[in-house]
């Protein structure tokens, strides 16, 4: 028997869409523009959507998550696989890249997405994307540029990335062109670029992240050195827990914190400290005038690698 949804109290439709998950509520979506109009008005969701490219979107709720699926096969709309193992999934028919992306976003009031992947070569179809997000005030938790053999206007859309809400993440691949630079206006709380030989000393200076990482690197020891410098003042880098320098110019030429490189803790009893994935081998101790103490190993190669560790920091006084 048929039930008139759309006659029910206000208060009773927005009580029927909570118990919904996304897939039931985007095939409602689908019956009419009224039904929508009423999920929407069903209020912000605290659901999230991940990116990752044309043919799937997924959003996010409580841990769980709905792959929405490009199929070309009409007889496959909305059919749905459920795999505890794999995630859920359901067939939709797919338009632009972004179609379904923003349909989503606006039917469920979503305010967060959690992941986007961009391609630096789209550069038309993912600014347009990207200024749409920045218009709505979106939270982006993490931003991923994957690597493209072609590079069209990446200063334009590194240009757009500082205008985004980016919040946890920025990570790049793309090795841009020799004459690229970019500043960063404001920092997430994590920063990984595998060629960042445009990420130079006044940034890192001014970075505010937990977590940095610079690949083929093109600082120096007396970069460095003036990094430290800075560091070891009481108030500065207060956010920073981790630091990786992968740079051809770390060499053992001049000295960092008065040591020539390669550094390293020389004791029969090997040392070794965590961070996350990510190992430090016997390290000599820097200590900030605040009494925080930081772990410090730099290794000599043809890309030397620096890797400096802070553990529980000082409080700052009040």
């Amino acid at each position: 028997m048929p039930i008139a949804l759309l006659k029910f109290p206000t208060d009773l439709r927005r009580e029927v869409f909570q118990h919904c998950d996304p897939f039931q509520l985007y095939c409602l979506s689908k019956c009419s523009k009224r039904t929508q109009r009423s999920i929407k008005s069903g209020g912000t969701k605290n659901w999230k959507l991940r990116f990752s490219g044309g043919n799937k979107t997924v959003a996010t709720v409580d841990s769980l998550h709905y792959n929405f699926c490009e199929t070309e096969q009409p007889d496959d709309y909305f059919k749905r696989i459920y795999s505890r193992k794999h995630g859920n999934y359901m067939n939709i028919q797919y338009g632009e890249p972004f179609d379904v992306f923003f349909y989503l976003l606006e039917t469920f009031r979503i305010r967060v997405v959690e992941s986007l992947l961009i391609y630096s070569d789209s550069y038309e179809v993912y600014s347009k994307a990207v200024r749409e997000l920045i218009g709505r005030n979106i939270e982006i938790e993490k931003v991923h540029i994957r690597y493209t053999t072609e590079v069209q206007d990446a200063d334009k859309l590194m240009s757009l990335l500082n205008q985004m809400n980016i919040t946890q993440k920025f990570k790049c691949r793309q090795n841009f062109p020799s004459e690229f630079r970019h500043h960063f206006d404001k920092f997430p709380k994590k920063i990984l670029i595998h060629h960042s030989f445009w990420f130079n000393i006044s940034q890192l200076l001014e970075c505010t992240c937990v977590r940095i990482e610079l690949q083929d690197s093109l600082l120096s020891n007396q970069d460095i050195n003036v990094f430290f410098g800075k560091w070891k003042k009481s108030g500065a880098f207060l956010n920073l827990r981790f630091l990786k320098i992968v740079s051809k110019n770390i060499d053992d030429k001049s000295t960092i914190l008065e040591m020539i490189p390669p550094i390293e803790h020389v004791n029969r009893r090997r040392m070794r400290l965590w961070y996350g994935t990510d190992r430090i081998d016997n390290p000599v101790h820097v200590i900030k005038d605040d009494g925080t103490v930081g772990f410090l190993n730099v290794q000599l190669d043809n890309w030397s690698m620096l890797k400096f560790l802070v553990r529980n920091p000082v409080a700052p006084r009040i």
